[in-house]
């Protein structure tokens, strides 16, 4: 069971996590997402659910810092979506669960 809403557990994780490599998440960081997230605690359709709205944010946040020529802080948004979405998708294999793709 969650004690926040996705919106708000996404918005924590965005002041607070930024992940100290690009394309690779080590196991502090995972734990830190996985608990921000709540992840141990949701449902498969709520793990679902929080993956879907995390690409859905973190892209538009991407989207407008690359509209206003913030590339680097562009990037940093797409790699921290990329281990959000590993975290959950690890999850998500560990309980024998298809995984999605989600195009944006």
């Amino acid at each position: 069971m969650t004690t926040k809403t996705d919106f708000h557990s996404i918005m924590e994780l965005k002041e607070n996590f930024k992940p100290k490599e690009r394309g690779w998440i080590d196991q502090e960081e995972a734990a830190q997402v996985k608990k921000v997230l709540e992840l141990d605690g949701r449902t498969d359709i709520e793990l679902q659910n929080i993956r879907d709205m995390a690409v859905m944010l973190y892209g538009q946040w991407s989207s407008s810092s690359r509209a206003d020529g913030k590339y680097e802080e562009m990037d940093a948004y797409m790699d921290a979506m990329s281990a959000i979405c590993a975290v959950v998708d690890g999850m998500k294999m560990r309980r024998g669960l298809e995984l999605s793709l989600i195009h944006i």
